[in-house]
């Protein structure tokens, strides 16, 4: 569904990857990234090659760098032109920039739904609406789900959510770090976002990341890298670097053609740290506490090692985020669990099946069901999951062959599909060499 495919070339970030595993003496594990993009040639518009001709055309990549900020030609394989673009088509009715502000159970069963225009100016222009339905599938990420859920819990509008609501929170155990250039570099923008990987330790897992010319904002997150842990707290050790080298710090405060002299590190680990997300009693945000396992790191001298290679390969300097500098915050741009699942409410928010403790009909799908540290991008493992339970629903009409809702668990076989499957996977003729 995902038209996954490893890069078919290195790109010059990935030369610099590569120095770097030898560096750190791992160059046998530097590979190639599997990404869902279509790598016809560049710029030419096939017939669908997924979805036996059911889908949207592919345009092959022109490996631009624009994936992060948005495909500009039609090669990346997004929800809207594989699973939403084949259910419309099947008669499913998808409402654009709308999100669900509330949810509340009918006293014959069923759901509603209340939604409004997110980001509005006032009740006139948010534009709320009404919905019922049988069943409700939250797939809002942990930010859109969890914190919903945990709202609805806390005003008294779901109180029957589990107490585990929130826990075993995810970052990835990840670090953003890198390091920019004194001069443009316009070939560290070629490519799709992620090409490559190298896993300098059996836990760790580090990528390069790109992005389009003119996309520098994520600049404005950055500054000069300072390793924390040890008796001298990280703050101290950032203002006598300041002291220290006034003019490069004052240097890495321009974003001017950042995203051509920079290289992005995504550094992500699968040791078992987590945070858990609670509701701020009084003002009603999202805060986090120290969750299940090992403290979540906010230092990962790994990342920081890798930056300075990268730094000094490149001749220029490496940089960390102000929020692990100055706030001890990790970054993460993975952030999974909230809900997870366990063997009953006590164990878990949602069952085997992905089902809510305690709410008939109602569902969560997305990457707050992962109570994990993947240590790896985590969309195929939550497609997958997704794909299993939704394969075990009943159609339509017909008796549900899962155990009651609480009941221990039973491996089942899929569900078959009354209508057929759409035909997926592109003919060997249209793969890329």
């Amino acid at each position: 569904m995902l038209g996954v495919e490893e890069t078919p070339a290195d790109t010059p970030a990935d030369g610099y990857l590569q120095q770097l595993a030898t560096r750190l003496g791992v160059a046998d594990t530097y590979h190639r990234t599997p990404v869902g993009v279509w790598f016809g040639k560049p710029g030419e518009r096939v017939a669908d090659p997924y979805f036996g001709g059911e889908g949207p055309d592919k345009v092959g990549c022109t490996h631009c760098g624009s994936c992060m900020v948005g495909c500009r030609v039609g090669a990346k394989n997004t929800l809207d032109r594989n699973y939403l673009y084949l259910a419309e088509k099947r008669g499913a009715e998808v409402h654009p920039d709308t999100q669900v502000t509330d949810l509340e159970p009918l006293p014959g069963g069923g759901w509603r739904v209340t939604t409004a225009k997110p980001g509005a100016w006032s009740r006139a222009t948010a534009r709320s609406r009404t919905l019922t339905a049988e069943r409700v599938v939250l797939s809002a990420g942990v930010l859109g789900t969890v914190k919903l859920l945990l709202r609805l819990r806390d005003q008294g509008r779901l109180p029957n959510l589990s107490d585990r609501l929130g826990d075993v929170v995810r970052t990835n155990s990840e670090a953003i770090v890198g390091a920019s250039g004194p001069t443009v570099r316009p070939e560290l923008t070629r490519g799709v976002a992620i090409t490559s990987s190298i896993h300098p330790d059996e836990s760790t897992h580090i990528e390069p990341c790109r992005y389009p010319p003119g996309s520098n904002a994520m600049g404005l997150l950055t500054t000069v890298l300072v390793d924390g842990g040890g008796r001298v707290p990280r703050q101290v050790r950032f203002l006598g670097a300041i002291v220290r080298h006034p003019v490069r710090f004052l240097r890495s405060l321009s974003v001017h053609r950042w995203s051509e002299r920079s290289m992005i590190l995504l550094v992500m680990q699968s040791r078992d740290n987590s945070i858990a997300l609670r509701r701020h009693p009084r003002l009603g945000t999202l805060v986090t506490r120290p969750g299940h396992g090992e403290p979540n790191p906010t230092y990962l001298p790994v990342a920081n090692d890798a930056a300075r290679e990268v730094a000094d390969l490149l001749g220029g300097q490496a940089w960390g985020a102000w929020n692990e500098t100055l706030l001890g915050a990790p970054t993460t741009a993975h952030i999974l669990g909230g809900c997870p699942i366990g063997a009953d409410p006590e164990a878990g928010v949602i069952d085997a099946y992905q089902r809510v403790y305690g709410y008939e009909g109602l569902s969560v799908a997305d990457g707050s069901a992962v109570s994990a540290n993947l240590g790896v991008n985590p969309s195929l493992t939550i497609t997958a999951m997704t794909e299993r339970a939704m394969s075990l629903w009943p159609n339509h009409g017909e008796v549900d062959p899962r155990p009651p809702l609480g009941a221990p668990y039973e491996r089942l076989d899929r569900v078959p599909p009354r209508t057929p499957a759409v035909p997926v996977g592109a003919p060997a003729a249209l793969r890329p060499a």
